[in-house]
């Protein structure tokens, strides 16, 4: 089953690993290989996916930065 944990971070294994070889700390979710290859065409298109909450949500905006 494929995984997901924080900002745009999915995968088949857990840990997921970022690309340095290290792994994503945080709350592992199992998603479903529909949600997976959502996230996939998701990311390709510069858009994000997010865990939180125990949720997977996809297309996720990120918030505006305060000055």
């Amino acid at each position: 089953m494929p995984y997901a944990v924080g900002l745009d971070q999915i995968g088949t294994n857990t840990p997921v690993y970022d690309g340095n070889g290290e792994s994503i700390t945080g709350d592992y979710i199992e998603i479903s290989w529909d949600d997976y290859q959502a996230a996939i065409n998701l990311l390709v298109s510069g858009k994000h996916v997010f865990v939180m909450d125990g949720q997977f949500v996809l297309g996720y905006e990120i918030p505006p930065q305060e000055p």
